[in-house]
């Protein structure tokens, strides 16, 4: 009976370290959802624009996992348009996109008229691109998305 045992030690010690290997193996700790809000860029009405006279109407998709975007006051401004041509972006007010407090995973898309695009210069044809971020209520900032060239004519 001593040598049954003896012999079975080493088996009962490999599938000892076989089931806890197994069991421990599937267990990951879980990756916590970030912060900052995500954007994506989805589409454009045209790439192509005369000066002063038509709105660029971009549509871009979110993902934010505390769903803090937007605010309630609309002097408090969430969306930064940046113009390559120029210095500083222009600011948008977005309304909440959930009641404000609650913390939702959220996601969508969400469309945004640019005013018309101009001339900068006394020459014809410019070109530019824009580029989108968004920051939520907690002061997270997204990632940044850009548009495609975007060309803008002279309208004489």
């Amino acid at each position: 009976m001593k040598d049954s045992l003896a012999s079975l030690t080493p088996l009962f010690s490999v599938l000892w370290i076989a089931a806890v290997a197994a069991a421990t193996s599937g267990c990951s700790p879980e990756e916590p959802d970030p912060v900052s809000p995500t954007l994506t860029w989805i589409s454009i009405n045209a790439t192509e624009f005369q000066s002063a006279s038509q709105n660029a109407v971009v549509t871009l998709g979110y993902q934010d996992h505390q769903g803090d975007l937007g605010w309630t006051d609309p002097d408090r401004h969430a969306l930064d348009i940046q113009d390559e041509r120029l210095n500083a972006p222009d600011t948008y007010h977005i309304p909440p996109l959930t009641p404000d407090g609650m913390e939702l995973d959220i996601s969508g898309t969400f469309e945004v008229t640019v005013p018309p695009l101009f001339l900068l210069g006394n020459g014809g044809d410019e070109q530019t691109r824009l580029t989108f971020r968004i920051t939520d209520r907690a002061g997270n900032v997204s990632n940044t998305v850009q548009s495609p060239v975007i060309l803008i004519t002279d309208t004489l």
